[in-house]
């Protein structure tokens, strides 16, 4: 072997030996971290969908098993969903309750938000929103019993719900 001599350019055999494999172990922790916020995303997406059918969920079935009445609208063309009535049965002379649901369209290609109103006796009504990026909601059944089966879409992922609920005998 030859002397190195001062003008030469270049890396020795053991500088490379020694920078290939820490070059690769930086890259395979640079790709860790992007598999892991790829993933992170998709399971996000697939939590705020789970989230909202669960809100539209909780929300109709509580208020389904306080009524004594309930009218669902089978009218594809209303934004009306559904309603329920009740008079609170702990309290003498209770206002009635009137609980209405609404489909109302996003902004965004064929999603909707379930709107909840609420009236107490002569009160103003008040509204909140309490699902968004609903793709469908379908409430089939009558009175006695009936069934609300809720789809959410967030970024690509979609989530379906089928919620069983007997309103409370007058």
């Amino acid at each position: 072997m030859g002397r190195i001599r001062a003008n030469q350019k270049g890396f020795t055999l053991i500088e490379l030996l020694i920078a290939i494999p820490i070059a690769a172990l930086v890259m395979l922790a640079a790709s860790g971290a992007i598999v892991q916020l790829v993933h992170s995303s998709r399971a996000s997406a697939q939590m705020n969908a789970i989230r909202q059918v669960q809100m539209a969920g909780t929300w109709i079935s509580r208020d389904g098993l306080q009524a004594e009445t309930v009218v669902i609208d089978t009218d594809p063309a209303s934004e009306l969903f559904c309603s329920f009535q009740w008079h609170d049965f702990t309290v003498t002379d209770a206002p009635k309750h009137t609980v209405v649901y609404r489909l109302i369209p996003m902004n965004s290609g064929g999603l909707y938000e379930l709107q909840r109103e609420v009236t107490v006796g002569n009160d103003t009504p008040t509204s909140r929103t309490v699902a968004r990026n609903l793709v469908s909601a379908a409430l089939s059944g009558d009175e006695t019993s009936f069934t609300l089966q809720v789809t959410s879409q967030w970024k690509q992922k979609t989530v379906t719900r089928t919620y069983q609920v007997t309103p409370r005998p007058e």
